[in-house]
C-alpha cells in the first residue's frame, strides 16, 4: 500500500511540467476554435469593407454627376426612339408584299415574282454588360431585331429602274439591297434582273403593328366560265 502510494506521488518537478503542458495545450484549442475563426470573419469582414468602399466611391462619383446622367439619359432615349422609328413594326409577309406593292406603284419598275423566306432574329435588345460595380443592371428590354429577306426578279425602263434602286435605299423603314442583277436591252429600253432584299423591323416593347388592307379585285364567278 505504501509502495502504491509512492508511486501515486508527483513531484514538483513533474507538476510544473504538467502545468507547461497544460497551458500549451490551452493555447492550442484557442488558436484552432477561437483564433482561427476569428481569422476568417477578420478575412470576410475586410472583404465586405473593400467592396461597400468601391461601391462608396462609385455612388458619390455618380452623385457628383448625377445632373449630366439625366440630361444625357434624356437625349439618348430620345435619339434611340428617333432610330427604332425608322425600322417596321413588323416582320409579316402581308406587310412584305405591300412593301412591293408600294415599290411598283411609286417606281413603275414591274416585280415579277418574288419569294419570301421567315425573318430571323438579329439583335435581342438589353444583352449588354452593366457597368454598375456591384454587377446589376437597371436596363431591361423585349425588343428584338429582325430581318427578312425578298428575292424577287423585275423590269421596268432605265428611269424606272434608277428609281427603284433608289426607292428602296431611301425607303421610310430601314431596307437594303442586298445583291442585284441587271440586264439592259438596247431594243427596248428595258432593263431587267434580279434583287435579293433584307427588310428589318423591331418587335416588343409599346411598337404596335398593323397588319396591311389589300383592296384587290378576285372576281366572284366561277373562273373557269369565262366571266368574271
Amino acid at each position: 500500500m505504501d509502495k502504491l502510494k509512492g508511486m501515486l506521488k508527483v513531484s514538483e518537478r513533474d507538476k510544473k511540467l504538467l502545468i507547461v503542458v497544460m497551458a500549451v495545450l490551452i493555447m492550442a484549442l484557442a488558436y484552432f476554435f477561437g483564433y482561427s475563426n476569428l481569422s476568417a470573419q477578420v478575412d470576410e469582414l475586410s472583404t465586405k469593407k473593400t467592396s461597400l468602399e468601391t461601391t462608396k466611391r462609385d455612388l458619390k462619383e455618380k452623385n457628383n454627376n448625377k445632373q449630366k446622367y439625366i440630361n444625357d439619359t434624356d437625349k439618348l432615349s430620345k435619339a434611340c426612339t428617333v432610330l427604332i422609328d425608322k425600322y417596321d413594326s413588323t416582320t409579316s409577309q402581308p406587310n412584305a408584299i405591300e412593301f412591293f406593292n408600294k415599290t411598283e406603284d411609286v417606281t413603275g419598275v414591274w416585280v415579277k415574282s418574288l419569294s419570301l423566306s421567315p425573318a430571323t432574329v438579329l439583335y435581342k435588345f438589353g444583352q449588354i454588360a452593366s457597368s454598375n460595380v456591384n454587377g446589376t443592371s437597371s436596363y431591361t428590354s423585349n425588343l428584338v431585331g429582325y430581318k427578312s429577306s425578298i428575292n424577287i426578279s423585275y423590269e421596268g425602263d432605265y428611269s424606272q429602274w434608277k428609281n427603284f434602286v433608289k426607292y428602296i435605299n431611301t425607303y421610310a423603314s430601314k431596307s437594303t439591297i442586298d445583291s442585284l442583277t441587271a440586264t439592259y436591252n438596247d431594243s427596248t429600253g428595258v432593263v431587267s434582273g434580279t434583287a435579293s432584299i433584307s427588310l428589318y423591323a423591331i418587335q416588343g416593347g409599346d411598337r404596335k403593328a398593323t397588319e396591311p388592307k389589300f383592296d384587290v379585285k378576285t372576281g366572284t364567278d366561277n373562273i373557269f366560265s369565262g366571266s368574271n
